[in-house]
């Protein structure tokens, strides 16, 4: 993959991965406009030939996905901002759950009888009663969050959990 991608190659990347991995509509995603900065394909409603062509502006609008060694990883922004067309790959955990991936441990999901039939491994949107709340990675059976220390942090907070000097969470 080169260094830096085109407008035109950062949407094809967005038209080719999101519909296939979280179904969410071509034409929804086709009202945007994608730039490649900082490792990242960056989502915006602006047209980007009103972007200022300037070197100090690097980067506009909502980080979408971030480029990883083995494609890309969807931001929890992206998947909070089209949890309403997600229709794939998307799991309502309960809060027991939740607490148990904000602590620390992944989800055996064959043991926990989630049904990941229709499930290939890769990044995964994780909810909580319908709502997303942020992005997992799914290996074939365990599920972990893959959510960003501060995030994690605020999520455990809301969840009644302590995040200890490791990152291990527990329940106040």
């Amino acid at each position: 993959m080169p260094e830096k991608l085109t407008p035109e190659q950062c949407k094809r990347e967005v038209l080719r991965y999101l519909p296939q991995r979280f179904g969410i509509p071509i034409e929804v995603l086709d009202r945007y406009y994608y730039l490649f900065s900082g490792g990242a394909i960056w989502m915006t409603s602006v047209p980007l030939e009103i972007v200022p062509n300037h070197r100090a502006v690097q980067r506009v609008g909502l980080r979408a996905l971030r480029k990883v060694p083995n494609g890309w990883k969807p931001t929890t922004p992206l998947l909070q901002f089209f949890d309403r067309y997600i229709t794939r790959h998307r799991i309502d955990l309960t809060e027991e759950q939740w607490r148990q991936l904000l602590s620390g441990q992944g989800i055996d999901c064959l043991r926990e009888g989630i049904d990941t039939k229709a499930w290939t491994p890769g990044y995964v949107a994780l909810a909580l009663n319908g709502v997303v709340l942020g992005c997992g990675y799914f290996n074939g059976r365990f599920l972990n969050h893959q959510l960003s220390k501060v995030r994690a942090a605020e999520l455990a907070e809301a969840f009644g959990l302590t995040i200890g000097v490791f990152g291990e969470a527990r329940e106040e």
